[in-house]
């Protein structure tokens, strides 16, 4: 695993011409556009399998693709970012949907590169380069994990659900965890650099606020009373542009909740400390849940806002660009992007499979978890989903959802 891992840190640091030519030529320019507009598109196969131990033990299986699976399956993408030489960093959920059932999926980064479909051409496609494995040879985490008594202690679907992810200037990586929930640093060879750090109630001090899937409860002597909700763990997280402030914003509204707000908390890198301030996104009453939440400027960014549909035309699954208030206030918000209408003048996604769905001059991305936003440019959002390996099929109700990504151009630039 190690030799896998400091093998692509060096890969990351130099230009990837040989893997992904198509990505170091210079950028042609785009048409302008007078509504959000599809203008790329790729996808990689969801029976995608990187190397390690078969995975899938205590799965089920759906839509014609059954356990044990064959090494580890890439898929799930909850958080991604852009590298330097125009490829992606992608991180893997918690593997197969649950703490129960995920014990012998490996978390990981994966590292991927993409041959657009445009205008000009392109083939859709995207190749599994390398992976980063995550682990905790120092024994920082307090609790017991999957695999406590190996020396590597490689972090299982079991241990912690990472659902968000952000590069510190000094190339750290920080991931926002669904289970405890947790904030996690790394280093970028995915050593742990430090314990869990617990989410700080911003309302009462000295408390922090626990999931009921949190590790810590199962001992009655730490139990604290659980008022994230399952599965309503840290789900986005943004980056200050100067890169000193984390912005991780919890998935749902908290169990005790009146009104259906989430808390953006704000939490200091150089400290390794919340600030005490905090923000509140308030859903639309067509939506359950936040899929990814990142900033273009100090206080102003965009979060995926979704409902639980999928396979569904009439699904709500919206950019809502926001701007930060006053600490302790709820943000601004706006429509920004509907992605059940985008425009596709050039029919990007190619030619449909049977039973698949918004394809046509009017795309849409119908995805009950959809999760991962990057914005690439004043007007280019970059959009990806996670498919829930194998149990998703929100394209076509007869498949398997593989992983797509959708580059969209806006007809004006958010700054």
């Amino acid at each position: 695993m190690r030799k896998i891992s400091l093998s692509l840190l060096a890969i990351s640091t130099l230009a990837l011409a040989a893997c992904n030519e198509s990505d170091d030529e210079i950028p042609q320019p785009i048409d302008s556009v007078t509504e959000p507009t599809l203008v790329s598109f790729a996808k990689l196969d969801v029976e995608t399998y990187a190397e390690g131990p078969d995975s899938g033990q205590d799965v089920r299986g759906a839509n014609g693709i059954f356990p044990p699976f064959s090494g580890q399956p890439v898929q799930g993408f909850s958080a991604a970012l852009k590298q330097p030489d125009g490829t992606y960093l992608v991180m893997s959920d918690n593997g197969f949907g649950s703490q129960d059932n995920s014990s012998d999926y490996l978390l990981r980064l994966h590292h991927l590169s993409s041959d657009f479909r445009t205008k000009a051409g392109g083939t859709a496609t995207v190749k599994h380069l390398a992976y980063i494995q995550l682990r905790d040879p120092n024994h920082l985490i307090p609790f017991e994990i999957i695999n406590s008594n190996t020396q590597e202690r490689l972090l299982t679907g079991a241990d912690f659900d990472p659902e968000s992810m952000q590069r510190a200037p000094n190339g750290d990586i920080w991931i926002g965890d669904e289970f405890g929930p947790y904030l996690l640093h790394f280093g970028a060879d995915g050593i742990l650099k430090s314990p869990p750090i617990a989410l700080a109630h911003p309302l009462e001090a000295g408390t922090e606020l626990r999931s009921p899937q949190n590790q810590l409860n199962k001992s009655t002597t730490a139990y604290i009373k659980p008022l994230v909700q399952r599965s309503g763990g840290f789900e986005g997280m943004a980056i200050s542009p100067n890169g000193r402030y984390l912005y991780p914003l919890l998935e749902k509204p908290l169990i005790d909740a009146v009104t259906p707000q989430m808390i953006i908390s704000e939490f200091d890198l150089e400290k390794k400390a919340y600030t005490g301030n905090f923000y509140y996104f308030e859903l639309d009453s067509q939506a359950t849940a936040i899929g990814d939440f990142q900033l273009f400027s100090a206080k102003e960014g965009l979060i995926i806002e979704r409902d639980d549909s999928e396979n569904n035309p009439g699904g709500y699954k919206k950019l809502i660009r926001i701007t930060l208030s006053r600490p302790g206030e709820s943000v601004t918000r706006e429509t920004l992007v509907n992605l059940m209408d985008l425009a596709n003048p050039d029919l990007l996604y190619g030619p449909p499979r049977g039973g698949d769905i918004a394809t046509g001059p009017r795309f849409g991305f119908p995805f009950q978890t959809i999760e991962d936003i990057i914005i690439e440019g004043p007007d280019l959002i970059i959009v990806l989903n996670d498919n829930n390996f194998p149990g998703s099929s929100g394209r076509n109700q007869n498949l398997a959802d593989d992983n797509e990504i959708i580059q969209i151009k806006l007809p004006r630039p958010l700054y």
